[in-house]
Formats: structure tokens, C-alpha cells, sequence
């Protein structure tokens, strides 16, 4: 079973936040600098501009061992999907890592309009197939037990190709394509 995540306090940074598994991340300053490597730069892997952070759509995530999954804009946005990218790891060593894409064979660096479920504790990535999101793809990950290979380990991921206008519940009720058992 998963330990129970914890916020990760900065120094003299105790607030509302401290009740939450969860810190945003609102400027580079806030980034280890493995990780502002990649976005802060015009040419690096994930160039973002810092008022991408500002809006609050990145965040990190520790474990209580002391595991830390920062998940980040990477990239220009589309219309209706933002690429992130996740970075993992313990203290200062940080570095990219990979999404778990199908099965255990297949991952990708970066994955669609990334949330954390606090009180499920869960990773979702949800890629609209059109603006209305009533087509697309829905991945759900869980953070890997110490010890396991990578930091994600995929749970389920559900498709929906037909866009007919229909929500149907929204992208967690579409066709199951893959578990892990």
C-alpha cells in the first residue's frame, strides 16, 4: 500500500498549504534547477514562459520516503491540451522521467492536461480528441512503491474514439482498454 503523500514546506513556509499533499509551483525560483534547466531556457526541452507557473498549473508531489514528482507546463499549449512533463526523484537529485503510456513497454515524456487526485492519490492525464472533451484518451498512474522501476506505474487507461457530442459521464466512465490486474 502507498505511504500518504505530505506537502514538501520550504524554510519558514508554513501556511494553509500545510494541509495539503500537494505544493504549486508558481515561479522558476520555486524549480530545482535540474528542472529549470529544461523550461526556463528559450531552447530547452520544455520552454515554457513563467507566467505558464503563475497560472498554477504546476505542482509537486512527496512522499513521505521522500520520493518528489514535480509535474510542469513543457512546451507550447494547444487549443484544448497542455503537454506536461514530470521530473522525479529524492532530495536534489532530480531529473525528467517517463509517463508509463500502455502496459510496461510503452512511455512517453510527456502527457496531456495533468492532474493530481489528492484523496484518491492519483495521476490522471486526460487528451481531448476536440475542444467539447467528448473524445479522447484518459491515463491514471499511481506513484511507483520504493524500489520499482520508474516513479509512475500505470493503473488503467480508457479511449473513447467516437466524437458524437456526448459526454457520458466524462472520460474516468469511457471503455476500459487496459487494468493492471
Amino acid at each position: 500500500m502507498l505511504s500518504r503523500w505530505r506537502l514538501l514546506v520550504g524554510l519558514g513556509c508554513a501556511s494553509a498549504l500545510a494541509a495539503s499533499s500537494v505544493r504549486p509551483i508558481l515561479r522558476f525560483a520555486d524549480l530545482p534547477q535540474s528542472v529549470r534547466a529544461d523550461i526556463e531556457p528559450y531552447n530547452g526541452d520544455c520552454h515554457i514562459e513563467e507566467q505558464r507557473l503563475a497560472d498554477g498549473d504546476a505542482f509537486e508531489v512527496v512522499s513521505e520516503t521522500g520520493m518528489r514528482l514535480i509535474i510542469v507546463p513543457c512546451g507550447q499549449t494547444g487549443a484544448y491540451n497542455m503537454p506536461f512533463a514530470i521530473y522525479g526523484g529524492y532530495g536534489s537529485r532530480i531529473s525528467r522521467t517517463a509517463f508509463p503510456l500502455k502496459f510496461s513497454e510503452t512511455i512517453g515524456d510527456t502527457a496531456f492536461n495533468v492532474r493530481y487526485d489528492e484523496l484518491e492519490m492519483r495521476f490522471t492525464s486526460f487528451a481531448k480528441g476536440r475542444g467539447m472533451g467528448d473524445c479522447g484518451s484518459y491515463y491514471a498512474w499511481r506513484a511507483a512503491e520504493p524500489g520499482r522501476m520508474g516513479f509512475l506505474v500505470l493503473e488503467e487507461v480508457r479511449i473513447k474514439e467516437e466524437c458524437e457530442a456526448r459526454a457520458d459521464g466524462g472520460p474516468a466512465t469511457w471503455p476500459l482498454v487496459w487494468k493492471r490486474q
